[in-house]
């Protein structure tokens, strides 16, 4: 799985919308992207990589291009 297929899965199961994220998705236009669907989006990046996020990291998560390349795009 790519970087930007991984990302798109990574926020549509954090935010309960499997399958409904696309690459170019951000905060501003995906409703269900609140503070606790941020956390969850958090988590699942930190699952996948196996360690934690700096505070900067967690902060610039703003879309899900961002989400990718934390992943390594």
């Amino acid at each position: 799985m790519s970087p930007d297929e991984q990302a798109c899965a990574i926020v549509g199961d954090a935010l309960n919308c499997p399958g409904a994220i696309a690459i170019g998705a951000d905060m501003s236009s995906v409703a269900a992207w609140d503070s606790l669907g941020h956390m969850a989006i958090v988590a699942g990046i930190e699952s996948a990589l196996g360690r934690s996020l700096t505070a900067e990291q967690i902060a610039s998560i703003t879309s899900v291009r961002r989400v990718a390349e934390l992943l390594g795009r």
